[in-house]
C-alpha cells in the first residue's frame, strides 16, 4: 500500500531496496460524517515505556488524511506512519494519542498487511501502544497505518479556553476551524510522536465542505471534488517538521494576496473571517519589511514554499506554524500587536522552525531568540517599542525570575505536565534580555556572525544549547560561550557587587558575580574628578574581578553599576559605594537601578527608609519612565507591609504620586495613559483625592456605559462602601457577559477586580449566586487575593467557606485556587491555608496529574509565604520608616 509519495518515499523505498509500498489515503466518498470503522478497537493494558518515547523507533514520515468541517465538532482521519525500528526484537510500538478513538489498526511489515492490538498504560494516558504481529529486527522499516475519530473542541462561549489541538470559533454567524499543536497537542489531532526530536516528513489531505477554504502548512498539490460533495485538498509534501507544528486552518475565509516576498519570492497570503479583508492594509505594508529584516540579519531566504497568516478571531497571540502563522484577528487587522507579533513568529521560522529544540527543557533555543530579535526588528520598523509593552515584560520577568521555585532557562521537564509551564517569562524575555546582553557585549557583527554559522550548520535538525555554545566559542571567544552558558543554567537574576577601590596611583572597580555565574558588566563614571563627560568601562566579571582606572579618573565621585541598563544583573553595592546621583542616570539606567532597589528592599538587602527615599525621589520626577520605576519598587514593598501599616503606607503613596492622581489628571486621559492607573490605584486604594471619586461616580451616573470602564469604576468604589454601586457593577458585567456583540478587550469582570478591600466579602459570595458564572467571577477573587490592599480581606472571605470556594469553582484546577494565597504573608494565615487544604487535596486522588500539580503547588505557595514572613519581619517597623519618610502630607 502506498505510504506517500514523491521525494521522500522514494528515499524510503531505497533504502528498503524494494519498491514502494501503497496505502489509501483518501476515503472514498461516505457521505458527511462516513469513516471507516464503526466502532473501536479493543485496549489491553499494558507498560508504556516511560514519561517520554523511547529511542527505539522512530517516525520518517506521515502521510494524513483529515476530514474536517468546522460546522461539526467531530473529525475523523486516517495516517500512515513509517517508521525506523532500531531496537532488535521489537514488539509493540508506542505513540501518543489524546481524546482519539482508535477505531482500526494495522500494520505493514514487508509486503505483508495486519492487524495489529491495542495497549493503554495507567501511567502514561497520553500514549497509546500497538502489539505487532510479529518482532522486528532492528533496522527494519515498517508502516503503521490508523483509522480514528476526534473532536474539535467548541469555542462558542465567551470564555474562550482549551485551545489544544483542533478548535472551531464562530464569527458573524460563521464558524472556523483552527489547529493548534504546540506544545504537546499535536496528540490531539493525530496519534504520533509527539516530541520535539523528530523532523520527519508529512504529506496532509484535508477533505471538507465544498464551500470552505483549507490551508495548511505546504502549498495545494491538488484538488478534486468527491461524489459526496464534499471536496479533498492535498498539500504538497513538507519535510523535516515536528509534530508541534502541524498545521490546518478551515474556513470561509476571505483570502487576500500579499504577493511574493523575500530573497526567495515566496507567495504569501492572509486569510481572514469573511468580510474582514478591507481592513488588512497595515498588515500589507509592514510584512514585506519584516520578512526583509529577518532575511537580512540570518543571511538566509524565507525556508518556506508559502506562507499564509490566517487570523483567528480569538486568540492567545501567534503561532509560528511554518506556512501557516495564525495570530489574534484584531491584531492583524491592525493593532498595536501586529508588528512584535509578525516578526516574533517569523523569526522563529529560522529559530524553532529550521534549527529546533530537541526537547521542550531547550525551549529557549527559539523562543528566546524570536523574542530577542523579533523585538529588535519591530523596534527599527516602528521606531521606539511601545513603552507599556517593555514595562509589562519586565515587571513580569522581575516576578518570574525572583519567584522561590524559579527556574534555569535550561532545566529537567520529564513528563507531559511539565511542558506547558516552560512557556514563562523565563525562557522568552530573561533569555532575551541574557542574549541582548551578550550581543551588546561582543558587538553586534560578532553576534550576528554567530548566528549565522548556528543557522547554517543545523538546519532541519533538532539540536541542543551546545549548538548554540560552539557556533558563539567560534565566533567570539569560549571563554564568553561559557559565559553564557552559565547565565542559561542559572536559576534567579544574577546578582553582582560592585565598589570603587580608591588607592594610589590609580584605582579600580571590583566586581563580583554570585553563584558561579559570569557576567559581562559594564560600569559609567566621571571621566575626571568634576568632569561632565564619562567613560564607560567592562569587564567579564565572575567570582572576583577587578578593572584598574586611569589615573586621569582619580577615585570617582560617583558609579553607574549596569551602564546603559544593558545587563541582566541586580547590582548589589557593597559598603562605601558612591551611587549617582538620579540626574547623572539615562532612563534605562534609572530603571535598572528601580529593580536594584527593588530586588535588594524585598531581600531585606536594602534598609527600607533608603528604598522609600528612591522611590520618593522617582515619583517626584516629570518623567513618565521615572514614575514607572517607582511602581516597581512600591510592588517590591507592598507585600511586606502588613494590615496594621497598610492605611499609612496607602496614604504615604498617594501622597508621592499626588499630581498623578489628581482629579483632571486622573480621568482625562483614558485611553492612552502615560502610567498604569489601574495599578497605581490598586497599591493606594481609596487614599486618593474625594473629588477624583466624586468626579467619577459623577460619570457612571450620568452615562451608564461609564460602568464599562473598569478605571472609571476603580475610582468610583474608592469612596465610602455603596451597595447600590455594586449592584450596578455587578449588572453591568452579567450584561456583558451574555452580549453576543461585546468587543470589549476587558473580561466582564475586571471592574470587580479592580475593586477595594472593603468590597471582597461581596466579590466572593457571588462565586454562591446566579447573577455572574463562578468561573467569571474567580479571577476577581484571586485579584482581590493578590493585591496588599485587599489581601487580608478577601482571604477572611475565602477562609470562611474554604471549601465550598473550591466546590464553586470545580473547573479551576486545584493548583491555580493554592496559587492564588500566595500573597498571604502572616503565620496565622499559613496555618488557616494548610488546615483549609487537607480535606479537599484528601478528596483528589493521589496519582492523577491535578494532585501533583496542586502538590507542587502548595509547596510553591507555602514556600512564597514563609518567604515573605521572614522578609517582613526583616525590614523591621515600616510605619516608623514611614514617618520617619514623611507621611503626613
Amino acid at each position: 500500500m502506498r505510504v506517500g509519495g514523491g521525494p521522500f518515499v522514494a528515499a524510503i523505498a531505497a533504502a528498503l531496496g524494494c519498491g514502494a509500498p501503497e496505502a489509501r489515503t483518501a476515503p472514498e466518498a461516505t457521505g458527511p460524517g462516513g469513516a471507516p470503522g464503526a466502532t473501536a478497537a479493543v485496549v489491553v493494558p499494558a507498560v508504556a515505556p516511560g514519561p517520554r518515547l523511547g529511542d527505539g523507533a522512530s517516525p520518517l514520515a506521515y502521510d494524513l488524511t483529515l476530514e474536517l468541517d468546522p460546522d461539526q465538532e467531530r473529525f475523523m482521519g486516517r495516517v500512515a506512519i513509517t517508521i525506523a525500528v532500531a531496537a532488535p526484537g521489537t514488539a509493540e510500538l508506542w505513540l501518543h494519542a489524546v481524546d482519539l478513538e482508535i477505531a482500526r489498526a494495522r500494520v505493514q511489515i514487508g509486503d505483508r498487511v495486519e492487524e495489529v492490538g491495542l495497549l493503554a498504560s495507567p501511567a502514561a494516558p497520553q500514549q497509546r501502544g500497538f502489539r505487532l504481529p510479529r518482532l522486528v529486527a532492528g533496522g527494519e522499516r515498517v508502516t503503521l497505518m490508523l483509522d480514528f475519530t476526534g473532536h474539535a473542541t467548541d469555542q462558542s462561549g465567551p470564555q474562550v479556553e482549551d485551545q489544544q489541538g483542533l478548535f472551531r470559533q464562530p464569527h458573524n454567524g460563521r464558524w472556523y476551524l483552527y489547529s493548534q499543536a504546540e506544545s504537546i497537542f499535536a496528540r490531539r489531532i493525530v496519534p504520533c510522536f509527539d516530541e520535539p526530536r523528530w523532523k520527519p516528513a508529512w504529506r496532509v489531505t484535508a477533505i471538507v465542505p465544498a464551500s470552505q477554504v483549507a490551508l495548511g502548512n505546504a502549498p495545494i498539490a491538488s484538488e478534486r471534488a468527491l461524489p459526496d460533495g464534499r471536496r479533498e485538498v492535498r498539500f504538497a509534501e513538507l519535510a523535516a517538521v515536528p509534530s508541534y507544528l502541524l498545521a490546518v486552518a478551515v474556513g470561509p475565509f476571505d483570502v487576500v494576496d500579499a504577493g511574493r516576498l523575500g530573497r526567495g519570492h515566496v507567495p504569501v497570503r492572509l486569510a481572514v473571517p469573511r468580510g474582514d479583508a478591507r481592513r488588512l492594509d497595515r498588515a500589507l505594508h509592514v510584512l514585506p519589511r519584516i520578512v526583509a529584516a529577518v532575511e537580512d540579519y540570518v543571511d538566509r531566504p524565507l525556508p518556506l514554499a508559502k506562507l499564509d497568516v490566517v487570523a483567528v478571531p480569538t486568540f492567545f497571540g501567534a503561532m509560528e506554524n511554518p506556512g501557516l502563522i495564525t495570530i489574534q484577528a484584531s491584531a492583524l487587522l491592525g493593532d498595536s500587536e501586529l508588528v512584535p507579533d509578525l516578526a516574533h513568529e517569523l523569526v522563529h521560522q529560522w529559530f524553532g522552525n529550521a534549527v529546533t529544540p530537541a526537547w521542550w527543557d531547550q525551549l529557549w533555543l527559539s523562543e528566546a531568540f524570536a523574542t530577542w530579535l523579533g523585538t529588535q526588528i519591530a523596534v527599527a520598523i516602528e521606531g521606539a517599542p511601545a513603552p507599556a509593552l517593555a514595562r509589562h515584560d519586565r515587571a513580569r520577568l522581575r516576578e518570574a525570575d525572583a519567584a522561590v521555585d524559579a527556574a534555569a532557562m535550561v532545566h529537567p521537564i520529564a513528563g507531559d505536565d511539565e511542558v506547558e509551564p516552560a512557556f514563562d517569562a523565563i525562557v522568552y524575555s530573561k533569555g532575551a534580555a541574557v542574549l541582548a546582553m551578550f550581543e551588546h557585549w561582543v558587538g553586534a557583527t560578532a553576534f550576528r556572525a554567530a548566528a549565522r554559522s548556528y543557522l547554517a550548520a543545523h538546519a532541519g535538525r533538532s539540536v541542543t544549547s551546545e549548538a548554540w555554545f560552539d557556533a558563539l566559542a567560534r565566533a567570539t571567544s569560549p571563554a564568553v560561550s561559557a559565559a553564557l552558558a552559565s547565565n542559561v543554567l542559572h536559576a534567579g537574576t544574577p546578582v553582582v557587587a560592585v565598589a570603587i577601590a580608591c588607592g594610589a596611583p590609580s584605582s579600580s572597580i571590583v566586581a563580583e558575580a554570585r553563584d558561579g555565574v559570569t557576567l559581562p558588566v559594564c560600569v559609567r563614571y566621571p571621566a575626571r574628578p568634576g568632569a561632565a563627560a564619562t567613560t564607560t568601562a567592562c569587564l567579564l566579571a565572575g567570582a572576583h574581578s577587578e578593572l584598574a582606572l586611569p589615573a586621569s579618573a582619580g577615585c570617582p565621585a560617583w558609579l553607574v553599576g549596569n551602564a546603559g541598563g544593558h545587563g541582566y544583573y541586580r547590582t548589589a553595592w557593597r559598603t562605601g559605594a558612591r551611587l549617582a546621583p538620579l540626574a547623572a542616570l539615562s532612563p534605562e539606567e534609572r530603571a535598572a537601578r528601580a529593580d536594584d532597589v527593588a530586588s535588594a528592599a524585598s531581600r531585606g538587602e536594602l534598609a527600607i527608609a533608603d528604598a522609600l527615599a528612591e522611590l520618593g525621589a522617582l515619583a517626584a520626577s516629570d518623567d513618565a519612565e521615572d514614575a514607572w520605576s517607582a511602581l516597581a519598587i512600591a510592588d517590591a514593598i507592598d507585600p511586606l507591609v502588613g494590615a496594621p501599616a497598610q492605611p499609612a503606607w496607602r496614604a504615604w503613596l498617594a501622597h508621592r504620586f499626588a499630581r498623578r492622581l489628581a482629579p483632571g489628571t486622573l480621568l482625562a486621559a483614558r485611553g492612552g495613559r502615560a502610567l498604569d492607573l489601574e495599578h497605581l490605584l490598586g497599591l493606594v486604594g481609596p487614599a486618593i483625592d474625594p473629588a477624583a471619586i466624586a468626579r467619577a461616580r459623577g460619570l457612571l451616573a450620568q452615562d451608564p456605559a461609564s460602568y464599562r470602564d473598569p478605571l472609571v469604576v476603580q475610582i468610583a468604589a474608592a469612596g465610602d462602601d455603596s451597595p447600590a454601586l455594586f449592584d450596578r457593577i455587578v449588572a453591568s458585567a452579567a450584561a456583558r457577559r451574555t452580549d453576543p456583540n461585546d468587543e470589549q478587550d476587558d473580561e466582564p469582570t475586571t471592574a470587580l477586580a479592580r475593586l477595594p478591600g472593603r468590597y471582597a466579602a461581596r466579590i466572593v459570595a457571588l462565586l454562591f449566586g446566579h447573577r455572574l458564572a463562578a468561573a467569571d467571577v474567580w479571577p476577581a477573587v484571586a485579584a482581590q487575593l493578590q493585591r496588599g490592599e485587599s489581601r487580608d480581606l478577601a482571604w477572611r472571605a475565602v477562609h470562611a467557606r474554604f471549601a465550598q470556594v473550591v466546590g464553586a469553582v470545580a473547573g479551576q484546577p486545584l493548583a491555580d485556587v493554592i496559587g492564588a494565597t500566595a500573597a498571604l504573608c502572616t503565620p496565622g494565615a499559613r496555618a488557616e491555608l494548610v488546615a483549609d487544604l487537607a480535606p479537599v487535596r484528601a478528596a483528589v486522588p493521589g496519582r492523577s496529574q491535578g494532585a501533583r500539580a496542586a502538590d507542587r503547588a502548595l509547596a510553591r505557595t507555602l514556600a512564597t509565604i514563609d518567604r515573605c514572613i521572614a522578609r517582613r519581619a526583616a525590614i523591621g517597623d515600616i510605619a516608623a520608616a514611614l514617618s520617619r519618610a514623611g507621611q503626613r502630607p
